[in-house]
């Protein structure tokens, strides 16, 4: 008998699909912000099935998937609160140490401009995604379009450049955003808030990053991403709500598809 739950296809793409899905019918009801934590739901649960919740020692994939914790209690704390003064800066910062605290551990091999430049770089596209998600709240087709397109760029990326759980946990976050983005076609998506969108796009950062240092991910592809909640805030007509998705969903698509063909002309094809 197959054991599915082993399966990378159910765990990255069907459970956190389902989960997602059912969790935001559920959530949905209850108002305000609480439809965005079923793709938080949706994630978690495929993470349980990918690698399950031991945190210790903290290795890299340890720390992604604990800051990606502290992001949904930020998420709706500031939600809560209603935050709005100097909330950017604020994430800016908070979202550039958890990168750098990420690839602490690479700093001994690097020195001069290399390591000034891998600090700068892979800390600002973490804060740079962070303060976008600020922009995205209160826009729900925007923000599930493109979180989507993000993790699906980042995932299939992360998979060509040799590390199969990156993308694995990336794509989690695709199957998961996804779910939401087919109700909200249905005008059943709920909102996003910080408590969905900080932790996704910080997540979607700390992958990338990680691909980029700890594997062989192009470091040009960080620019690719950040290029995508831009897109998602393009100025359209007034469409309907699925019209304005599928549109939306195409423009962030395009940098993402770019990405991921330029990480297979690098790693020459598949590394499996």
């Amino acid at each position: 008998m197959v054991n599915i739950t082993g399966d990378p296809l159910f765990q990255s793409a069907v459970l956190p699909l389902f989960v997602s899905v059912a969790a935001l019918l559920v959530l949905r009801r209850f108002g305000w912000y609480w439809g965005g934590l079923a793709v938080v739901l949706g994630f978690y649960a495929a993470v349980y099935l990918i690698r399950g919740f031991d945190f210790f020692p903290l290795r890299s994939t340890n720390k992604i998937v604990l800051s990606g914790l502290a992001a949904v209690a930020l998420g709706l704390l500031f939600d809560a609160l209603a935050i709005k003064r100097h909330l950017k800066p604020l994430l800016f910062v908070l979202a550039a140490a958890v990168v750098v605290w990420l690839i602490w551990p690479r700093f001994k091999r690097l020195d001069g401009w290399e390591l000034y430049l891998t600090v700068l770089g892979c800390g600002f596209y973490g804060g740079w995604l962070a303060v976008l998600s600020v922009s995205l709240q209160s826009r729900t087709v925007r923000a599930d379009s493109a979180v989507m397109a993000l993790s699906l760029g980042t995932g299939f990326s992360a998979l060509l450049a040799a590390t199969a759980l990156y993308g694995q946990l990336a794509l989690a976050i695709a199957a998961a955003v996804g779910g939401k983005w087919l109700l909200t076609l249905l005008g059943r998506g709920g909102v996003s808030g910080l408590s969905m969108l900080l932790p996704m796009l910080l997540l979607c950062a700390l992958l990338g990053v990680g691909a980029v240092v700890y594997a062989k991910l192009p470091w040009y592809n960080l620019a690719l991403f950040a290029s995508i909640p831009l897109l998602a805030q393009i100025a359209l007509p007034l469409w309907p709500r699925w019209l304005e998705a599928m549109v939306v969903t195409a423009l962030c698509l395009l940098p993402a598809s770019i990405a991921i063909y330029l990480t297979w002309q690098a790693a020459g094809g598949l590394p499996y």
